[in-house]
């Protein structure tokens, strides 16, 4: 069977059996092209080596289609930035292979496939390559084995000159929107497949900018006539002066259970710290396993330098049950957690922000407001 013909093959069995893949395939022109190794797509065109089809099964041009859609619907051709084009290819293959796989797909020998990059994007695995891998001389892609492969089973190109990116990323949502609609009405749509549907339709977003505006609509000021704004009154201006109307301070528990790494409390902690220092608001640190096991004051002008005690279980009510015995009357908690525990107290009076980082666990408190640190 000619290349072209087991493509248009390929096309056909995945209306019927993929059809997620198969209204993004449809879009694709497809083209032979002798001089590249195995296939590449720029989002426009699906490019061809017809004699790397030509030694590929029906199940595995099914999956080399797929794979090549998978760059697009992923928006690879228009993420790479100034990134090395052949380690771009590597990072982008880990991303979406294991997805593949999960679909029921063969993919055609040489596919990337490592546990250590399973559910991390394309730009995470980029930066975890090995140093050897970022720029090889021996082709763009390996075997789950680790071992070089000069044939691979596809790269991705960038989107076409004077393209504008922004309408690409527009239209592909539309597009995935209305793939695993069709797919959903088949019953035909796995589980992981309307996950990353809905994360690219619905992204998280920036945990940074949601914590400071939490506590910016916390450190709200007003204005008071009580008080005449001083730079004015040499002036015989009578105008009212900006009054903080709140008071306490924001407290930061942090999970300390063996689960929590002492990097991204640092870092997080850090955050909290420059944009509390930004609104001269205190800060205090409760370290919290599964009882409180330490307590920290910040000083706004000081580095972040903490020392989290703990590594059992966790427990969200010690923390608020010491911040309640002790009446500290904060302003309010952010919550650093993994998430994993379904102990937590009564609603408490002040306003919670729980931040969870990575998304093993469906968390889901009984009150406050959650963002998610990935």
């Amino acid at each position: 069977m000619k290349a072209a013909d087991k493509i248009l093959k390929a096309k056909v069995q995945l209306i019927l059996e993929q059809p997620f893949f198969a209204t993004l395939a449809l879009l694709l022109q497809y083209e032979p092209d002798p001089n590249i190794k195995t296939a590449s797509t720029n989002g426009e065109t699906l490019t061809y080596n017809p004699g790397y089809v030509d030694e590929l099964t029906i199940d595995e041009t099914k999956g080399l289609i797929a794979h090549e859609v998978f760059h697009m619907a992923m928006l690879h051709h228009t993420r790479r930035d100034n990134r090395d084009v052949k380690a771009w290819n590597r990072a982008t293959d880990y991303a979406i292979n294991p997805m593949l796989a999960a679909s029921g797909f063969a993919l055609p020998a040489g596919y990337l496939s490592d546990d250590r990059y399973l559910n991390k994007s394309a730009e995470q695995i980029y930066q975890l390559l090995p140093a050897s891998d970022e720029k090889s001389d021996t082709g763009d892609h390996a075997s789950n084995t680790g071992n070089k492969n000069e044939n691979g089973i596809g790269e991705v190109a960038d989107a076409p000159p004077g393209k504008d990116t922004t309408e690409i990323e527009a239209n592909m949502k539309q597009t995935l929107a209305q793939a695993a609609l069709i797919a959903k009405r088949q019953g035909k749509l796995p589980a992981h497949l309307e996950r990353l549907v809905t994360e690219m339709l619905q992204p998280r977003i920036n945990w940074q900018e949601v914590l400071a505006r939490f506590i910016a609509e916390l450190s709200r000021n007003d204005y008071t006539w009580s008080k005449p704004a001083p730079r004015y009154l040499h002036m015989d201006l009578y105008l009212p002066a900006l009054e903080s109307t709140e008071t306490g301070k924001i407290i930061l528990i942090a999970d300390t259970s063996a689960s929590v790494d002492e990097v991204l409390i640092n870092q997080f902690a850090a955050e909290v710290q420059a944009i509390a220092h930004t609104f001269n608001i205190p800060l205090q640190i409760i370290y919290v396993d599964a009882a409180v096991q330490d307590i920290q004051n910040i000083d706004t002008d000081e580095p972040v330098q903490l020392k989290p005690s703990g590594g059992g279980g966790t427990d969200f009510r010690p923390g608020f049950l010491y911040i309640e015995q002790h009446d500290l009357q904060p302003k309010a908690v952010v919550y650093l957690t993994d998430g994993d525990c379904s102990r937590f107290p009564s609603p408490p009076d002040y306003q919670v922000l729980w931040a969870q980082f990575g998304d093993d666990v469906d968390f889901q408190p009984p009150f406050g407001e959650t963002i998610q640190i990935i």
